[in-house]
């Protein structure tokens, strides 16, 4: 009996498998090659931008004194008129008091305590204006709110009239 026995050429087989197999391997490659220069371009530009904001800080020019002292007089003035017509406003006529003189300070001098907390401003070389937004906190925060406007408007007044 005869036996034969067909031996199959080496690349007898279909190609296309490797062919697509190897057409998905460099469409990835590629790829991650992109998302890697993407990533790197993308963090060039947001250090670039992080520069420019840096140069562009606003430099401060002191004001007119003068005519912000009586623009911010005026402005506790009319704290006292809205409080002498109602009374009772006691926590509003403090919260404008407090505002008034932080955005004075802030005004004159380019330090930022109008966005400050007590412990912030008490940290700075402001103590006369900590000292008094400190007395403004009680009547501003308390559940009850009292305290003598009229008497404590005129340290906020004896504040803008008296800075340097």
């Amino acid at each position: 009996m005869e036996t034969t026995i067909n031996l199959r050429r080496l690349f007898d087989f279909s190609q296309l498998p490797i062919i697509i197999t190897g057409a998905v391997l460099a469409v990835l490659t590629v790829a991650i090659i992109l998302m890697f220069l993407y990533t790197i371009l993308k963090n060039m530009e947001l250090k670039q931008k992080q520069t420019e904001e840096v140069v562009e800080q606003k430099v401060f020019v002191k004001p007119d004194m003068t005519k912000l002292k009586a623009e911010y007089l005026a402005l506790l003035d009319g704290i006292e008129a809205k409080f002498n017509e109602d009374t009772t406003k006691v926590r509003p006529a403090y919260e404008g008091m407090s505002r008034v003189v932080r955005d004075f300070v802030y005004r004159a001098t380019g330090t930022e305590v109008d966005k400050f907390a007590l412990y912030e401003i008490s940290a700075t070389e402001y103590k006369d204006l900590a000292k008094l937004v400190g007395e403004y906190y009680q009547p501003e925060f308390d559940q009850i709110s009292e305290g003598d406007v009229r008497d404590h408007l005129a340290k906020p007044r004896r504040l803008v009239s008296e800075w340097n």
